[in-house]
């Protein structure tokens, strides 16, 4: 009886296993219980679970960006040690002089503060919803550093998670591309 709830217990694991892998190679929005009720404030985390790819070579996060548009406020990113933070307010506005979005930057203030490659992470990000339910993209971007190569100190690599439309984009030599991750207000 205690080998079958084993062999149970072991392919339930590993089918769990199986079934969350995809969602490991993008970022992901997490609530955490937090509101998704159009016209109310809400935390919002961006969950990053690796780094980039570049000649078969593995690198940490350095810079993680997440383009905030207006219909989730200005928002109010959460302190992480050993990151500069900035938000900045695009050029472009509405009719009212709001921004259509704000740019939130986390940088690792040194090599010690790199986001490895395969670590999960999570960045806050404290919001308020448009008082109208709708399907909000968050599109991101994250930023690695490969080897020197000549006239540079490190070649930068990309991860675009700015896919909104449901395309694809193939991949370049130093930027991969996905879909923007987003959340739906209700």
């Amino acid at each position: 009886m205690k080998r079958k709830v084993l062999t149970i217990l072991t392919a339930s694991i590993i089918a769990l296993g199986v079934s969350t892998a995809p969602a490991n190679a993008h970022v992901s929005i997490q609530l955490k219980g937090s509101s998704d009720l159009a016209g109310t404030s809400s935390r919002i985390w961006m969950s990053l679970g690796h780094g980039c790819t570049y000649q078969a070579i593995k690198y940490g996060t350095s810079i993680f960006s997440v383009k905030v548009p207006a219909s989730a406020g200005k928002p109010t990113p959460e302190f992480h040690q050993g990151f500069k933070t900035s938000v900045v307010a695009s050029t472009t506005a509405d009719a009212t002089g709001t921004p259509d979005f704000y740019t939130v930057t986390w940088t690792a203030k040194s090599r010690n503060w790199v986001i490895d490659d395969g670590t999960f992470y999570d960045f806050g990000l404290k919001v308020t919803w448009s008082k109208v339910a709708q399907k909000i993209n968050f599109e991101t971007t994250q930023t690695c550093f490969g080897p020197a190569v000549p006239g540079q100190s490190k070649k930068p690599l990309f991860l675009r998670w700015t896919i909104t439309d449901g395309t694809t984009k193939a991949a370049t030599d130093d930027t991969e591309f996905g879909p923007a991750p987003s959340i739906t207000t209700k």
